[in-house]
């Protein structure tokens, strides 16, 4: 019997953006933005912390869980993201993915609270 090697996805990630905790939340819940950010992924919530962030149980291309908490720090937040779990064939090319569309997405949010255009 041959045994198979975990191929383990485990993604940290922060990004600062001045507005408050919940104005953010509220961006990132409008209808569509998570799914456009977290294509593949069934979310299921464990844990909604309000103004701290949500944690989620996660399938599909990963099975594990999920989380953004945001921290209230000098007149913003910190969106912290963190995703644990099992994945792909390739766990290190998609967890590049996943942080490239969610760093592209955060930033255009980012961007419109902040009152820059890009």
């Amino acid at each position: 019997m041959q045994l198979r090697r975990a191929r383990v996805v485990d993604i940290v990630d922060e990004t600062f953006v001045r507005a408050e905790p919940l104005v953010v939340r509220a961006r990132l819940e409008a209808p569509g933005v998570l799914d456009e950010l977290w294509p593949g992924l069934e979310r299921v919530v464990v844990q909604d912390r309000g103004a701290k962030g949500v944690r989620w149980r996660c399938t599909g291309q990963v099975e594990g869980r999920m989380e953004i908490w945001l921290e209230p720090s000098g007149g913003g937040t910190i969106v912290h993201h963190f995703v644990h779990g099992t994945g792909p064939r390739a766990p290190q090319r998609w967890a590049r993915e996943h942080r490239r569309r969610w760093k592209q997405g955060l930033n255009e949010i980012k961007d419109r609270l902040e009152g820059r255009s890009r």
